[in-house]
């Protein structure tokens, strides 16, 4: 077996110094095997990193699925099959930014293939480290260099799939990130034709509705709650029509018909699923004095049907709308990805509101549920995406990758990968915005960081008297 690892270490140093570190001798989890196609592929740990059969066909054929983009970001070295033909596809004037945080990966690579070609190509970065912080920062420094290098599209990101499952420990916060980029670019693969057909349909709308922009500073200082439809909703119910006349009232559309039929009247309401079941939160309220805040892909029959005053806000890097920057800077964007709710405290945020009180806001099975048991949705709505009921849809989720985090209390709680995204988008958000205060209100969900945990309604009042 030739041992490349010599030349291949040297023209790796340039990209990154930690590859100092690595060592000329193959991990012992490491199992080579030899395609018969001529050329080597391994299995990490029973995980086969490429084809047994022709590992560079393969690479070719990721290459040719990928997106066609200027810029690439890409998680996933392995032996480093499907480098070339990426760099062939995005051309002379792109950029290709290759992550690799498995040190027995690369140096795998190092040793079995000749990488020297790869390595020395001017429009190719690969980032490896040991040190989560210092790599987070060279991953924000090269997305920084992707959009200058992208000719103002989207940069592309690919995943690949064998390389992320082999992620080492030390790297949560990354692989979690790389997670919820993977599930946002999944979202037009699953979703993308209805976006689409949605996005047609709202049109006309979109063109006549204000947007968000307009709203901007619209309610400086004023006090808000944003009603999400989790769990502890069901405890402040009870409180918030004594309450809520001091605040501005904004729920999600889950949660519209929860506080209609309690007696609570919104003054906005947050909608951005394309699917044709959400209809059914806006169905008894289609009349309902609420200023409607909506995605233009946002479902149509739901955005047609509401009466009542409509501002559209856009997705900062949506693929469906990277051509219209015109009508995304007279409408006014969002940064927030994840749940409604994050759409919801980012354009509160963005009128001024302060302090800002969630509630509803779990991000976790509280009481071994995901929603109130005031929500229509724990029964009957439908995910189309997989035609299986929204609660089986959650049930399976929660078998995969299940988490415990810590509560406002000193316990822990049940939670997934999906909720536990919402809840780092959240933090997100509020560790953008320090001069916003942000409260979790009688929450029995996770612990979200930057925002305060509130537990009962007499410490919202204190909150509001400091």
């Amino acid at each position: 077996m030739n041992n490349f690892f010599p030349k291949n270490i040297a023209a790796l140093l340039p990209h990154s110094p930690s590859a100092g570190r690595l060592t000329g001798r193959l991990p012992d989890k490491v199992e080579v095997q030899n395609a018969p196609s001529g050329d080597v592929t391994i299995k990490y740990g029973g995980v086969l990193i490429h084809s047994s059969y022709d590992p560079v066909k393969e690479g070719r054929e990721f290459a040719r699925q990928a997106p066609v983009s200027r810029a690439v970001f890409l998680y996933g070295y392995g032996l480093g099959y499907h480098i070339p033909p990426l760099l062939e596809k995005i051309g002379p004037g792109g950029f290709l930014v290759a992550i690799e945080l498995n040190p027995d990966l690369l140096a795998s690579a190092m040793i079995l293939r000749d990488q020297t070609a790869v390595l020395s190509h001017k429009r190719l970065r690969v980032v490896f480290g040991e040190d989560e912080t210092q790599v987070a920062a060279e991953i924000a420094e090269c997305m920084s260099l992707l959009q200058r290098s992208s000719g103002g599209s989207v940069p592309a990101v690919l995943y690949h799939a064998p390389s992320l499952k082999c992620i080492p420990g030390g790297f949560e916060r990354i692989a979690n990130a790389l997670e919820i980029l993977q599930m946002e670019r999944r979202t037009p693969a699953v979703f993308g034709g209805l976006e689409g057909r949605n996005y047609d349909l709202n049109r006309g709308i979109v063109l006549e509705s204000p947007g968000v922009k307009e709203l901007r500073g619209a309610h400086k200082n004023r006090p808000a709650i944003l009603a999400s439809a989790g769990p502890s909703l069901d405890d402040a119910l009870p409180y918030l029509r004594a309450t809520a006349k001091d605040f501005i009232l904004a729920c999600v559309d889950t949660a519209l018909p929860i506080m209609t039929r309690h007696g609570l009247a919104p003054h906005y309401v947050f909608s951005l699923d394309p699917q044709d079941e959400s209809f059914a939160h806006f169905r008894d309220d289609l009349d309902c004095p609420a200023r409607l805040i909506y995605f233009p892909t946002a479902n149509a029959r739901a955005v047609h049907s509401y009466r009542g005053e409509k501002f559209v806000v856009f997705k900062e890097g949506h693929s469906l709308l990277g051509n219209h920057d015109a009508l995304m800077a007279e409408k006014g964007t969002t940064r927030a990805g994840g749940s409604v709710s994050c759409l919801g405290l980012d354009c509160l945020i963005q009128m001024g509101c302060d302090p800002i009180f969630l509630i509803g806001q779990d991000c976790a099975f509280s009481g071994g549920r995901f929603y109130s048991r005031h929500a229509p949705v724990n029964e009957h709505f439908l995910d189309s995406a997989d035609r299986a009921t929204l609660r089986r849809r959650h049930a399976d989720k929660s078998m995969e990758k299940k988490r415990v985090l810590a509560d406002g209390y000193g316990g822990g709680v049940l939670t997934n990968q999906m909720m536990y995204s919402y809840m780092r988008y959240i933090e997100e958000i509020a560790a953008e915005h320090p001069e916003s205060r942000i409260y979790n209100l009688c929450s029995h969900g996770a612990r979200i960081g930057n925002v305060e945990t509130l537990g009962s309604i007499r410490e919202l009042t204190k909150t509001l008297l400091v």
